[in-house]
């Protein structure tokens, strides 16, 4: 029995270590190319390719799994199964082929719901109360896969951010592989197929999608895009200070919390306080454009004539 493991994020490290405690054969770790990161833009290795090294483990990071050589490679090592979580590449059905018992995918949502590429800030940004894990065998449609086994619920907690819950679910991605990993190598499991029905999706997490609309949003909402997009992209909105020019500087607002109240949309008081569609948020730290983190006290010594302006 072999398995090829194929995961690029800390996130995936769980599981992969999971399969190794197992005891079985992992021929192969793949996970996405070196890339250059920090702001010396120098070459870094993903973590599962780190943690895979550290074991000793074969790794091949292939610009495109798709290609005639990435194939052939992975071909020639006969896994009865492949092992995906958070690769970071879409499979073919020509590799969803090749190994015997089938290519399984760890989807951090309870399939259907969620399908796409960033169901743990969706789950957070929309408000959620719990979520989990699914293990599903793949097929070419997205997400779409009979599932194998699914993990109990995880509470989604109100100060919880993407890397918080990400990490928990990792653990429970781990949990899920030690508890059925060698069922699946035995064929001693069932597939239920998704209730097309109830599918729901979310997209790949752009820049502009952490641009807030004062307007539009209420307070409740934007608290949650705050904690869902943590790290990035952030949230972050526009103001003008007509005194000195008419060019447009940029907020990130990285800490904050909630205020009953009726405010002006997008109008700062005093306190750093935000006027919302409903209610508004009391910023307490931001990260002005090309400058460091720093609280809203010290930003406002410095600034004090943001207050009044409305932001865009």
């Amino acid at each position: 029995m072999s398995i090829v493991f194929m995961g690029t994020p800390e996130w995936a490290i769980p599981s992969l270590k999971a399969v190794i405690e197992s005891g079985i054969e992992v021929s192969a770790v793949f996970t996405q190319p070196d890339r250059r990161v920090g702001r010396k833009r120098e070459l870094a290795p993903s973590p599962v390719k780190q943690f895979a090294l550290a074991q000793n483990l074969a790794v091949h990071s292939p610009e495109n799994a798709e290609s005639k050589d990435t194939l052939e490679l992975v071909r020639s090592m006969s896994p009865e199964l492949i092992l995906v979580c958070a690769y970071g590449q879409i499979l073919t059905q020509q590799f969803l082929d090749i190994p015997d018992i089938g290519c399984f995918n760890l989807h951090f949502s309870f399939l259907p719901s969620l399908r796409g590429a960033s169901p743990v800030q969706t789950a957070i940004a929309s408000g959620l109360k719990t979520t989990g894990v699914s293990l599903q065998k793949m097929v070419l449609r997205l997400d779409s896969g009979p599932l194998a086994v699914c993990s109990g619920e995880v509470e989604i907690l109100q100060d919880d951010t993407t890397p918080m819950l990400g990490t928990r679910l990792s653990e429970v991605c781990g949990d899920l592989i030690r508890q059925n990993l060698q069922n699946i190598l035995e064929g001693n499991f069932t597939l239920t197929e998704q209730n097309e029905s109830k599918a729901t999706y979310c997209s790949i997490i752009k820049k502009e999608d952490g641009h807030l609309n004062w307007k539009e949003e209420t307070a409740h909402v934007i608290e949650r895009k705050l904690r869902a997009y943590t790290p990035w992209p952030g949230i972050y909105s526009f103001y003008k200070i007509k005194s000195k020019s008419d060019s447009r500087h940029r907020l990130q607002f990285t800490k904050a919390e909630l205020v009953q109240g009726n405010f002006e949309c997008g109008k700062i008081y005093p306190d750093l306080t935000v006027g919302a569609h409903t209610d508004g948020l009391k910023i307490l730290y931001l990260k002005p454009e090309g400058k460091k983190e720093m609280d809203a006290d010290s930003f406002l010594r410095g600034n004090a004539e943001i207050l009044g302006t409305i932001l865009e």
